[in-house]
């Protein structure tokens, strides 16, 4: 079930569960355009000057007078976001790029609520292939955004960064599946390999088993780096956890109350099914990571599910990820970071697990043992919003922040109505000297954002930047995210820190601290807004504690 188990639940929460009202087709002012386009108007006429925005004009009124249709402005945006340079870096001179992404397989049976099966199976096979070493997969998370899309050959490689695709329809009825696959050269957008797979549903891993095999002979590929024959689970758990897992994936509490009674329900079926268990502990986390429940009522309840995955598959890499998580909740990240490696070691080409690990180093103060992970994981996972930042997020941390624009733009610009998404680019922008177009964006927040977390330390930015007075934070919608990670205490703290409240800086700096953002070289040298604070007791107190525990923090 893949997740973001640090910090993507927010990002994508706040994206699920508070909708901006964009069902008008037509935005009649500058005001709509630029909310719609999560900007400034400023912004949005500069866009129409320099970059062709499609605005409309009343030919009967004045210039000022314009409108916009919903449907142009997203294919502008998404021309824009065609022409981004792709995250995946070209292979070395000498080298094979040996780089393939298995799109999302079509269900055609007649029973549309099964359609679960064909992403279920396009996911296990990206986990089969992803077993060979010679072969580099594109994730499942990548691949998904492409679900239904109609999308050429060479465009879908371009924006995935591989050279081959296998893709594919799942035709099932009754106890029969019938599975139809081929394998396409990016480049000449030309068939390389194709197949028909007949069997029965009990059946299906056998089918997936030998689908990889045969694409890794069509890929010329030693015999040696055949994918090894997956432990398959019993038929009936593995269905359970494919609906759990796209149930979760709403972040909604009624989804995440559906996906922990699917799990429920699966291990009655099932029994004791250590797979099913570790997701069970993933989904219970999902009530603190989305802001529904930050008692200690979820940990303890995955805590439980990590018990029972220990004592039934010891070695078994969702367990360690789930090890991982519950860790990194609690503030204990150099247990976080063993239980981390350990699950990578097995599954080095799990997403979640590299943003997690690679997450848990920056944080520490590690920030090259991080980077070789974020490379890995922008090769195989370039299309997921908090991938893109996450170079930006390295480069942040050494102090590079004109190079840290690029990727927190590119998060943005393919998440736009996301508040986080918006904050960590109003931060970034300000920490590269660009403190106008930073306020621009703070100001800009698309209604019925303002009340929540991320919606109010935006507004604690815009007026810092501003040189205002700073708007008293709500204790109920704040506390508990900044009890939750590092993330949103240091945000505020970083926030005072512009309008030069020492006090308040250095109360919620230490806050983030507590819950393990101990990056010592980022707080004392390359944070512009932290260096400039006055010097002060309490200050430079906090930085000596952080400096210890960054000093002794295991490497």
């Amino acid at each position: 079930m893949p997740q973001r188990g640090w910090l993507w639940p927010l990002l994508s929460h706040y994206h699920r569960a508070m909708p901006i009202d964009l069902d008008a087709d037509r935005l009649d002012s500058w005001k709509a355009i630029a909310n719609y386009l999560g900007r400034s108007v400023r912004t949005a006429r500069r866009w129409e000057s320099e970059e062709g925005l499609p605005v409309h004009r009343h030919r009967h009124n004045t210039g000022g007078s314009v409108f916009a249709y919903r449907e142009e402005l997203e294919r502008w945006r998404q021309s824009r976001h065609d022409q981004a340079a792709p995250l995946v870096a070209p292979p070395m001179q000498g080298q094979t790029d040996a780089t393939i992404a298995v799109l999302p397989f079509n269900y055609l049976g007649a029973d549309d609520s099964r359609a679960y099966i064909a992403d279920g199976f396009t996911e296990e096979t990206i986990t089969a292939l992803s077993r060979v070493p010679a072969l580099r997969v594109i994730s499942w998370t990548s691949s998904m955004t492409l679900k239904g899309s109609d999308q050429g050959a060479r465009q879908i490689g371009r924006k995935l960064g591989a050279s081959r695709l296998v893709e594919g329809t799942v035709r099932h009825e009754a106890d029969r599946i019938r599975i139809s696959a081929r394998l396409v050269d990016v480049a000449s957008d030309s068939q390389l390999w194709s197949s028909r797979f007949d069997g029965t549903l009990d059946g299906l891993f056998d089918i997936q088993d030998d689908m990889a095999n045969a694409v890794v002979a069509a890929l010329e590929l030693q015999a040696a780096s055949r994918p090894a024959p997956s432990a398959q689970p019993d038929l009936a758990a593995w269905q359970f956890l494919v609906q759990a897992r796209q149930a979760s994936l709403r972040w909604r509490k009624p989804a995440i109350e559906e996906a922990v009674a699917l799990l429920e329900a699966g291990l009655a079926v099932a029994g004791d099914e250590p797979r099913l268990h570790a997701a069970l502990g993933r989904t219970h986390l999902h009530y603190r990571e989305a802001g529904i429940d930050f008692s200690e009522a979820p940990i303890q309840a995955a805590e439980a599910s990590a018990s029972r995955v220990a004592a039934l598959a010891p070695g078994l890499a969702a367990g360690q990820q789930l090890e991982g998580w519950i860790h990194y909740c609690k503030a204990e990240i150099a247990e976080a970071l063993a239980a981390l490696r350990r699950a990578h070691a097995q599954e080095p080409w799990d997403p979640d697990t590299l943003a997690m690990l690679a997450n848990c180093y920056l944080i520490s103060g590690r920030v090259s043992e991080a980077r070789p992970l974020i490379d890995t994981l922008c090769r195989i996972d370039p299309l997921t919003p908090l991938t893109r930042c996450m170079p930006g997020w390295a480069d942040l941390l050494e102090g590079r922040f004109d190079a840290a624009v690029g990727p927190y733009q590119d998060m943005f610009d393919a998440d736009p109505h996301n508040p986080f998404a918006r904050l960590f680019l109003v931060l970034v922008l300000a920490a590269a000297g660009r403190r106008d177009a930073a306020q621009d964006l703070a100001v800009a927040v698309p209604p019925g954002v303002t009340a929540s977390p991320p919606g109010q330390v935006l507004s604690l930015f815009a007026h810092a930047l501003a040189g205002d007075g700073l708007p008293k934070l709500s204790p109920a919608l704040t506390e508990g995210l900044a009890s939750t990670s590092d993330v949103m205490p240091r945000f505020i703290g970083q926030a005072y820190a512009i309008a030069g409240d020492v006090a308040q800086a250095t109360h919620w700096i230490g806050r983030a601290a507590d819950r393990g953002f101990i990056n010592y070289p980022y707080l004392a040298d390359h944070d512009p807004f932290l260096t400039a604070l006055p010097a002060d007791p309490a200050w430079t107190a906090l930085l000596g504690r952080v400096r210890r525990r960054w000093e002794a923090f295991p490497g």
